[in-house]
């Protein structure tokens, strides 16, 4: 097969490998399809490449990918050839590094569909794009960014702190002298002294900690660091990292309502935006990976920030069912 560009090129392998994609999520792949496809991987490094960027974007496609599926499958073809179970085709293929994302979608086709069981535990949560304030005791408030799930923390009857399980909260105590209050989240301990402010964010593995008022403590295993205003810190499960100065305004500006990008890599943008729209937005062009965005966007009008990408780098936007939207 020839192409007369390097951009038709790209485009081509693009469709062909989300079509072998499509073909192995619905449930209608045979044996010999199996076949053929270890043969087009075969054909070179492009080839190979368009496959893994076809499977990374089912993947994140999680339950919104579900519409399209379905829709796929009822209006796809029936094959000549012997069809095999999803279970039986997974189970011949994931021996094969080559379709290991498409395991992973196969045996779990609700992905993101539900809280995960690390919350089901959560005394107050928040759906994506909604925000929730909460008014504990003795004048302690509890703000809740999009996607949040926290649980109270009970001391003797009585509410000393909570657990940030996923998601973003801050914490309002200035009315509050004297006492602490404790957060957990992740492998990490957070104690502030009262009266205090801060906000701790919780995203995937990552934990980040930001002293607005007061002082605050973390604690990592042996590790600690202490929080003066304006200051934040990161860490994982691999402990504590530098502290650092930041920008209220920058950091809290959620509670505005709304989103602050400076100079933003394009990829940790997209990551945010789909924090806080329904839907899922994927960054298709590798190109674009190394690009920065700047703005500042009213939370509800997330689609705003996709359009300033699209002119600020002239790149193509695809719309699919589900609230999908591709980059590039």
């Amino acid at each position: 097969m020839t192409f007369p560009n390097d951009d038709n090129q790209k485009h081509a392998l693009r469709r062909e490998a989300d079509a072998w994609v499509r073909r192995l999520a619905s449930g209608q792949a045979t044996e010999e399809d199996a076949r053929a496809l270890q043969r087009w991987r075969a054909q070179g490094p492009a080839h190979r490449a368009a496959f893994e960027d076809a499977k990374r974007l089912w993947r994140d496609f999680a339950p919104a990918g579900e519409q399209l599926i379905a829709q796929l499958a009822s209006s796809s073809t029936n094959t000549n050839g012997r069809r095999m179970s999803r279970r039986a085709f997974i189970g011949g293929m994931a021996a094969a590094a080559s379709v290991a994302g498409v395991a992973l979608l196969a045996e779990h086709p609700l992905l993101g569909a539900w809280a995960p069981i690390s919350e089901w535990d959560a005394d107050y949560r928040t759906a994506t794009g909604e925000q929730r304030t909460v008014r504990l005791h003795e004048g302690i408030v509890l703000a809740m960014n999009t996607r949040t799930s926290v649980a109270l923390r009970r001391q003797d009857g009585r509410i000393d702190g909570v657990t940030l399980l996923a998601g973003e909260a801050a914490v309002d105590a200035m009315a509050v002298a004297g006492g602490r209050f404790h957060i957990a989240a992740g492998a990490g301990r957070i104690i502030a002294e009262l009266p205090a402010r801060l906000e701790v964010r919780r995203v995937e593995e990552r934990t980040c900690v930001t002293c607005l008022r007061g002082r605050v403590t973390v604690q990592v295993g042996n590790q600690q660091r202490t929080l003066a205003p304006r200051f934040q810190v990161d860490y994982g499960e691999a402990g504590l990292e530098t502290v650092r100065a930041i920008e209220p305004d920058v950091v809290s500006a959620w509670r505005d309502g709304v989103i602050v990008f400076r100079n933003t890599p394009l990829p940790e943008a997209v990551a945010e935006i789909n924090r806080y729209r329904r839907g899922r937005v994927v960054l298709m062009d590798r190109e674009l990976e190394g690009r920065s965005v700047s703005g500042r966007f009213p939370i509800r009008q997330m689609d705003r920030v996709i359009a300033q990408i699209q002119q600020a780098f002239s790149t193509r936007v695809t719309t699919l069912p589900g609230d999908i939207v591709l980059l590039g």
